[in-house]
Parts: C-alpha cells; structure tokens; sequence
C-alpha cells in the first residue's frame, strides 16, 4: 500500500507553524458552516430585534412628543394666569402708559417662552382686536385672525385648551414659511367670566421631527407623523409634509389598529412598518424600514463573525495574559488617573515601577499634572495681588487735603465752642480711616460699607451743610452680604463733587439698595446737573494722558467689581443734562463670597506659615 507523504515545503516548516496549519482548517470550518447555518437564524432575528427596537424608539418618542404637549398647555394656562391678572387689574391704558401696557404682557409671554423651551412663540389678541406678541412679525395678523377659521374655533370655546393642529399660515406665526402646531384659548375673566381675549401659542414642528433618530442613529428607518386622514403632520423631510401616506396598504392597516401600540407590524413587499397611537389629536407615528436593508450584510456579517471568532481564539490563547499584565493594565490606570483629572482632581498621580513606554507616559504625566498645580496657584495668587494692588490704589488716592480740610472745620468748631460737633466730627473721621485703612481686609459686608459712608457723609455735612442733604435707606436684609471696600464712597465722592456742587443750589442725595432677581442693587442717586451722552461714554474710557479724571474712582470701582465677581456685575450709569444721576452698583446675592474671602486668606496664612 502506497503512503501519503506530505509535501516538502510542510516538512522544511517549524513546529509551530506546522501546528497552526494543521489547526486552521479544524477552527476555519466549523466557524464557516456556523456562519452558514446561523445566516437564516440571524436574518429572523435581526428583523425581530428590529420590531423591538422601532417599538421601544416608538415609545420614547411618544413620550417626549406628550411631554412637548404637556408643556405647551402648561405654557397656555401659564400665559393665562398672568394675562388675566394684568388685563383684569390694568385700567384702559391712556395713550401714554399704552408701551407700558403692552411691555408687561409681552414680558409675561416671554417669560413663559422660557420656562417652557419647547414653546416657540406666543400671541394674545385682545377683545379690542390688539396682538400682543413674543416676537414683531406676529403682530401685524390681527385683521387675518378675526376673519380666519382659527378666531372662529376659539370663539366656539368656553376656556379651555383647544388644539388647532399642524398648520402652515401667513399670520401669528414668525414667519409665512414657517410650520407650527399651534393651540388657542380663549382667555375670561375669573371674577366676571367677561372674554379678554384669545392666546395663541405656537410649537415648531421641527421641535415634533427633531426627536426623530438622525440619519446613521440606529436603524435605516423613515420616521412620521399621520393623522387620521393619513396626511403627514411632520417629518424630516419637509416636502412629505401635509401630503398623504404614500403606502396606501399601511395606511390601510394602520387605520384598523385599537390598540396603543398595534399588535403586529405590517409587512408590504420590501417594507416593514410600526404603527404607534400617539393618543393626540388622532395622531399615529409611522416607522417604515425596508427590509432589504435589514438583511444585506448578513452573509457578510455571519463572515466576520467567523473571523473575529477564529481571531479573538487565537489572540486569547497567545497575547491575552501577557497583554493584560504588561500593557492593557497599566494604560488602563493612566486612563482612569486622567478621567479623575477631567473632574478636576488635579491632585491625582499615576504610579508606575518600570521605565518602559508606559512608564515614561505615566512620568510624563505626573509631571504634566504638578505644573498644572503651580500654574494654578501662581494664577490665583496673581490674581488676589491684583486685587489687592486695585485697593492699595483707591485707598492711596484719599486725596489729603480731605484730611486737612477737615481737621481745619474741626479746628473751626472749636474755635466756635461747637464742643458736640467736634466730638461728631472727630469720631467720624476716626471711624472712617479706621474702616478705609485698617484690617487689610477687602472683602467687608454691606453694612459695614454703609457706615464707611455715614462717617464720609457726615464729615462733608458740616463742610458743606448748605450744600446738599443725605438720606441712606438700604434694607437691613442686605447688610449681612459681601461688598468690595471702597465701592459706594466713590460714588458718593463723585455725587458731591460733579453732581451737586457745580449746580450751586442745594441738591440731594440718597443711597438706596434692594434685592433684585439677578441680585442686590445698590444705587447712589443724585439730583445734581447729571452729565451728556458724551461725558457718560468718557466714563469708561481710559486714562491715556496718565492724568485722574472725576471718574477714574467710579470706573476702578467697576472693574474691580467686574474682576472679583464676574462679567455680570458692575456698575451702571443713568443720566441726562439737568436731571441729575443715579449709578447702580449690582452685586451677587450670596454669602459664599465672605466665606471664600476668608479661605483665601487662611490659604495665605498657611502658604506663609509654610
């Protein structure tokens, strides 16, 4: 009998590769005939999978498509709320306050916007046929709404939400090309159940096919919604909109359905379709996958199982140990080591023992990370010097004839026996150097910036009694939060000196504060000779001559305002020739401010000690 004998390239090859040819077709195979035999089996299950899917998406964008409608009547009964507290309230408007009028309507439809994004815009025609509108271009349909079928659906209700659908029109709306899902109310009276109006609110209907899943999310599938005529109300593809459902037989199926989420997809050719009852308005969503796609790769992807398979059985045995010890493990340490520095720990290190790639990398970055740390404290010392320079500087610039006129007035008053007023005027101007100069402190409260003015007032009283007179009326409520020093004396200095005195009359001022709803106002207001367009915009403009103008004290106050708390604060300037001027200085409403004052300065105190 006559032996097999292999051939001699399999012979002159080594152990190991001798061995994996061998094995290759043992593993190649069974992996390939699996592929095979499991094609079918995946192609039925892929298109089952896929009913799950389009089912559990159907459910998640009813959701979010009720939740837009929830808030649209939300929204609605909102706007109604308010408008008929103000049109109820609110006397016929003269044709003075008429700006006033329409400002606190329109402000309460934009608030509402708001409070609820996924309104677009709102309008409310009042009995008397005005449109009062989130945005001008609504404003012009009054005549187009009482004559249009929609002013008729609304007349038709006694108060309630009434849906008024997909429409594209010419009127109350931002623009004629735009198409929204609009819902009407008729807005009453309480108290007399007397009709004030009608409101509109408006969604766009992109808000409605933006939920849909983009292109290359998830499953190939042509996502819309049909109402009971089976007219598309919103789609990607704004050109489907307002025509019929172009399968005929689906739209036929879909009109049979009873349930919420139809018992079984319908499949018409190479089309399978979902159908989910959305519940409003008679609306249905429509999933339409073709179900080529579904199954186009499966020879392909039973292949790539088998390779991947083959593959990773290779991989495993050899590298996946070695791998895991000397390579995955360490980059997975550095990995988690910087997601912790992405969350703003920057005190984490990565520890390594060797000096390979991995080790240099992990090196690297513990050196990476500690010049961040100096960086930042650098920063942040830089930053506080910064703060600290601003105040060196306003508390160098008290001006020294202030002191020398004022120990001559005390000079005076005793000269003139006044013994009480020299006592006042002594303890005052003690009490306000004490305050400007001493502590080191540039953080104080509110309270304690108010008596830095009393003392500062007080003083100039008695120089200049006949001059003006103060009033400070600022809520005790405030007094416990946070100012820069040498915020309001400035102002204060420059009411007196550019406001008042040039008027030659006796003037007042007055220093005012109140909690607002982006946080605490504080204004010095003066009815002194107030300034131009031009000396308003001189302001804030630079000192390129390197002389001090009035208002260097007042924009050094802003910027440092502007430097410790953000962009958001600072200080605003109102004024007009002859009708004097009111600067507001706004701060924030917390207390975290004082408490990160004082950490700072603990942080300082332990950087010294060090």
């Amino acid at each position: 009998m006559r032996r097999y004998r292999l051939p001699n390239w399999f012979d002159n090859r080594s152990i190991r590769n001798k061995i994996t040819i061998l094995y290759i077709p043992l593993v190649v195979l069974p992996l390939l005939l699996l592929g095979i035999v499991s094609n079918r089996i995946y192609t039925e299950a892929i298109v089952g999978k896929t009913e799950e899917s389009i089912a559990d998406n159907s459910q998640l964008i009813a959701t979010r498509i009720q939740g837009i409608l929830q808030n649209m009547e939300s929204s609605a009964n909102n706007m109604t709320l308010s408008l008929n507290r103000i049109v109820s309230e609110e006397e016929e408007p003269t044709p003075g306050e008429d700006v006033r009028y329409e400002a606190l309507i329109v402000n309460q439809l934009s608030f509402a916007l708001l409070v609820f994004p996924d309104v677009d815009s709102a309008a409310f025609i009042d009995a008397k046929g005005r449109v009062y509108a989130t945005h001008s271009a609504m404003t012009n349909g009054a005549e187009q709404f009482a004559g249009s079928e929609l002013a008729e659906q609304l007349r038709a209700t006694s108060g309630e939400n009434r849906w008024l659908g997909v429409q594209r029109r010419d009127f109350l709306v931002r623009t004629p090309e735009q198409t929204v899902l609009s819902l009407g109310k008729k807005v009453t009276e309480i108290s007399t159940g007397r009709t004030l109006g009608y409101l509109v609110v408006n969604a766009d209907e992109t808000k409605l096919s933006g939920i849909f899943p983009r292109e290359g999310e998830g499953i190939l599938a042509d996502y819309s919604i049909v109402d009971e005529s089976g007219t598309v109300v919103s789609a990607r593809d704004p050109g489907k909109l307002f025509a019929p459902l172009e399968d005929r037989a689906a739209l036929d199926w879909l009109s049979g359905g009873a349930s919420s989420a139809l018992d079984e997809p319908f499949r018409h050719g190479d089309t399978l379709t979902v159908g989910y009852r959305l519940g409003a308005m008679g609306w249905t969503l429509v999933t339409e996958v073709p179900i080529k796609e579904l199954t186009r790769d499966t020879s392909k992807i039973s292949l790539i199982i088998v390779l991947i398979g083959l593959g990773c059985f290779l991989l495993v045995l050899a590298n996946a140990g070695l791998l895991s010890r000397t390579i995955a493990a360490p980059i997975v340490r550095l990995t988690r080591a910087m997601r912790k520095v992405q969350e703003g720990s920057i005190d984490t290190r990565f520890e390594t023992r060797g000096r390979d790639e991995i080790g240099q990398l992990g090196s690297g970055f513990n050196s990476m990370i500690g010049r961040i740390r100096e960086l930042l404290v650098r920063v942040r010392r830089e930053q506080r010097q910064k703060r600290e320079y601003e105040l060196a500087l306003i508390q160098s610039q008290i001006k020294p004839h202030f002191l020398y006129n004022t120990l001559d007035v005390i000079y005076t008053l005793s000269e003139m026996g006044r013994t009480r007023d020299v006592q006042r005027t002594t303890k005052a101007l003690a009490d306000y150097y004490r305050n400007v100069l001493s502590k080191g402190r540039e953080m104080i409260t509110i309270a304690e910036e108010l008596q830095n003015v009393r003392d500062y007032l007080a003083i100039q009283k008695v120089r200049y009694s006949d001059v003006f007179e103060y009033r400070i009326d600022v809520p005790a409520e405030l007094e416990p939060y946070p100012i820069l020093k040498l915020t309001l004396q400035p102002l204060v200095e420059n009411a007196i000196y550019h406001g008042l005195k040039p008027t030659g009359a006796f003037g007042h001022l007055s220093v005012t504060g109140e909690l607002g709803d982006d946080g605490i106002l504080l204004k010095v207001t003066d009815d002194g000779v107030g300034m131009s367009e031009a000396e308003l915009a001189a302001i804030w403009a630079a000192d390129t001559d390197g002389n001090r103008k009035p208002s260097f004290g007042m924009r050094n106050a802003h910027e440092r305002i502007r430097l410790y708390f953000g962009s958001g604060y600072g200080l605003e300037v109102r004024s007009a020739p002859g009708q004097g001027t009111t600067v507001t200085a706004r701060l924030p409403a917390s207390l975290e401010w004082a408490e990160a004052e004082g950490d700072d300065g603990e942080e300082e105190k332990e950087g010294d000690q060090r």
